[in-house]
């Protein structure tokens, strides 16, 4: 997809690798871009709307939970833009001690934002079609026994994603959809990560494993984000890791044998 005068919308982009997101889509030549976050970040804001004065940068402060105000944000934004080509959803928290809160941010979360963009990028209901990546996580792919929730979550968001990368699916809206899975990346949510385990007990575990992990900047997962959105591959898994991206071959148990729609 070339990303010049595209517009976007970023959850989660007031800090981390939502906000490199929101940086490099800007660098790149997209047109407007609304970042939808929990937080309002404004020293960032302010110096992104100052390095880029002829693009528009919208700011919505909104919990992704809330389904309602999810809604409510992308209407505001098609109004405001007129078409929306392009959402990353990045927003997501760590702390499996608040199932509920996990659950409803990072999983929920990413299901309000995907469905509440799809009526205005729809074909079907008069959009130009587009791509929505969402992020998940290495643990979505591979369990890592001390954080099974957050983990829960990300193996979430990677079925709900391909369920919504089908073919099918694309034939009528014009729409794909990728997930990403990047591995440990330098983050404030990194950072407290044994603050919040679901199993304090494993704290000196969770040191050694941390300590082995490969580490990544935030920057680098937000360029390897824009390189999925220029392959524009419908339904496709990558990991990002080292600076690159690696497709991962999710063979589809349902082939062959789909029930007739």
């Amino acid at each position: 997809m070339t990303l010049r005068g595209k517009n976007a919308v970023v959850t989660g982009g007031a800090g981390g690798i939502g906000l490199q997101v929101s940086k490099q889509l800007l660098v790149a030549g997209i047109g407007k871009i609304a970042v939808i976050d929990v937080q309002d970040n404004m020293e960032e804001f302010v110096k992104l709307r100052n390095a880029h004065a002829m693009q528009s940068v919208m700011i919505i402060k909104m919990d992704v939970s809330n389904k309602k105000g999810i809604e409510a944000s992308y209407e505001e934004i098609k109004k405001t833009f007129g078409s929306i080509d392009i959402v990353v959803n990045v927003a997501g928290i760590f702390n499996d001690k608040d199932v509920q809160r996990t659950l409803l941010v990072n999983l929920g979360g990413i299901i309000n934002s995907t469905l509440s963009a799809l009526p205005y990028m729809s074909k079907e209901s008069g959009g130009n079609g587009g791509l929505v990546v969402n992020m998940s996580s290495v643990v979505g792919l591979d369990p890592l026994f001390i954080i099974p929730v957050y983990g829960a979550t990300k193996a979430g968001i990677i079925n709900f994603t391909r369920c919504l990368g089908n073919d099918k699916f694309y034939q009528r809206s014009g729409i794909k959809f990728s997930t990403v899975c990047p591995g440990a990346t330098m983050t404030d949510m990194f950072t407290n990560f044994t603050e919040k385990i679901i199993f304090p007990e494993t704290s000196d575990e969770t040191y050694m494993i941390l300590d082995r992990l490969s580490k990544q900047s935030a920057t680098d997962v937000a360029r390897c984000i824009l390189n999925v959105l220029e392959k524009e591959k419908n339904g496709a898994v990558y990991v990002i890791e080292g600076k690159r991206i690696v497709p991962i071959d999710m063979k589809p148990y349902w082939t062959g044998k789909e029930p007739a729609l």
